[in-house]
């Protein structure tokens, strides 16, 4: 297949979808993603964040990781659950505290969802949390070059660079390869798995799309101490992972807008749309 431009056309096909309703707490396997603008529907719509105003994250809090959350938009239910804790159900509010918010350079405001939730997680967690939503889209502040794409751009999502995460089955197998344990793809906590291009291939992708949908390029992601944890458990069990993809997937102390160690992608949205398991989706 060409393009009117005469180049050649390939496909991918999308394996499995994630969505991840709460930042840091595990993701959910699905079918489809309503993709828009400004993110992925239920995606990355709570976050949780200590009383002194940070954000509570994989990196320093793991046990984050051992919390199951299945949001579900019609009727604005988030369902919480944990293998020793129980489950908790809230219903999403609109209405209430209004909380001054920072993240990296991102200013906005969040919407408290109230004590009840946030005693669930605190004593789940061992220490004092509140479980907030955005309250109004918010400009996103990326100056970085290799980010260019995502200028200018808004959001309403705890997403951290771009609205979809991307990664390729077969570059998950290259580096399993040189692992001394395997990893599986839960790891990268990404929305989007693609098969059929060889690793690494998707660098090279400026954009994805079939007749719904279309994403474009942003940067290859860069990776943190996040794919060292277990996503289900929340531990780090001993493995070589971030040593391995240091020694052979880095950007230059020059180049680089976080560690440098590269896996998978961020997207951002050309076209809203549904995008399903299954989906064939063409690049030049």
């Amino acid at each position: 297949m060409v393009d009117n431009t005469g180049k050649v056309m390939r496909e991918v096909v999308v394996k499995e979808l994630w969505s991840y309703p709460v930042k840091g707490c595990q993701g959910v396997a699905v079918d489809s993603l309503q993709i828009t603008k400004m993110g992925i529907v239920g995606d990355r719509i709570f976050s949780l964040w200590e009383e002194g105003g940070a954000l509570v994250s994989q990196k320093e809090t793991p046990k984050i990781a051992s919390i199951a959350a299945r949001f579900t938009p019609e009727n604005g239910v988030l369902e919480l659950s944990h293998a020793t804790h129980g489950s908790y159900r809230h219903s999403i509010r609109s209405e209430g505290d209004r909380l001054a918010s920072k993240w990296v350079l991102d200013k906005f405001e969040t919407i408290d969802q109230g004590d009840e939730v946030a005693e669930w997680l605190s004593i789940l967690l061992e220490k004092n949390v509140r479980l907030v939503t955005p309250d109004q889209p918010w400009k996103i502040v990326l100056p970085h070059p290799l980010l260019k794409r995502m200028h200018d751009s808004e959001k309403q999502k705890f997403f951290a660079a771009s609205e979809v995460s991307l990664a390729n089955r077969a570059s998950l197998d290259d580096l399993n390869s040189r692992l001394e344990s395997p990893v599986p793809m839960d790891r990268f906590r990404v929305n989007v798995v693609v098969d059929g291009i060889d690793a690494y291939e998707e660098d090279e992708m400026d954009a994805l799309a079939n007749e719904n949908v279309e994403l474009l390029q942003v940067s290859a992601a860069e990776r943190c101490v996040i794919i060292a944890t277990d996503q289900k458990t929340g531990h780090r069990p001993k493995n070589n992972i971030l040593q391995v993809l240091g020694e052979y997937r880095r950007r230059s102390a020059e180049t680089k807008f976080s560690s440098g160690l590269l896996f998978g992608n961020y997207m951002t949205v050309g076209r809203e749309g549904l995008l399903r398991t299954g989906d064939r989706l063409s690049f030049a």
